[in-house]
């Protein structure tokens, strides 16, 4: 009798779980992006047309700075294979070090235009709030995550607490 209550206690895990990993549809959500705003998005109470707008923004900057993302993981791969080998080669490094701060950089300047650009979709209350949550809103870019620690839609999109 105790085998079977362990294995219906594994079950009703497993189950919990699985539905938990599968997202909002799974649990009745229809999992639209504009409907799982990150938090300082909600605050702003944007229209559809802004949403759909700064919706369009992310897509275009994700596109564009993916790319760059990648090349930065494979230069920091680099890096540390240059840096582990018995006799390190000091220019090899430093040039790998000179290539990751230059794609650092575009990155950067990407993330500002990106911000400049949303931020005048926004009427003048609205961008006095975006302004002080900082980057996209305080804690939001780590909400841009999937639930197995992978990049999501990108600036912390999450859901909107009450809506």
């Amino acid at each position: 009798m105790k085998r079977v209550g362990n294995i219906l206690m594994v079950v009703l895990l497993l189950a919990t779980t699985t539905g938990m990993a599968q997202g909002p549809r799974f649990r009745g959500g229809d999992g639209n992006a504009m409907q799982q705003k990150g938090n300082a998005y909600c605050e702003l109470n944007l229209t559809p047309e802004q949403e759909q707008k700064i919706n369009d923004l992310r897509v275009k900057h994700l596109k564009e700075t993916t790319p760059l993302r990648n090349e930065l993981r494979e230069k920091q791969a680099h890096l540390r294979t240059l840096e582990s080998a018995d006799k390190p080669d000091m220019a090899a490094i430093n040039k790998t070090i000179d290539e990751i701060t230059s794609i650092k950089a575009k990155l950067m300047k990407a993330g500002a235009a990106h911000r400049a650009e949303v931020s005048q979709l926004l009427t003048d209350e609205q961008r006095v709030i975006f302004n002080t949550r900082g980057k996209m809103g305080k804690g939001m870019r780590g909400q841009g995550r999937n639930m197995h620690g992978g990049p999501g839609l990108g600036m912390g999109l999450g859901p909107c607490m009450g809506n």
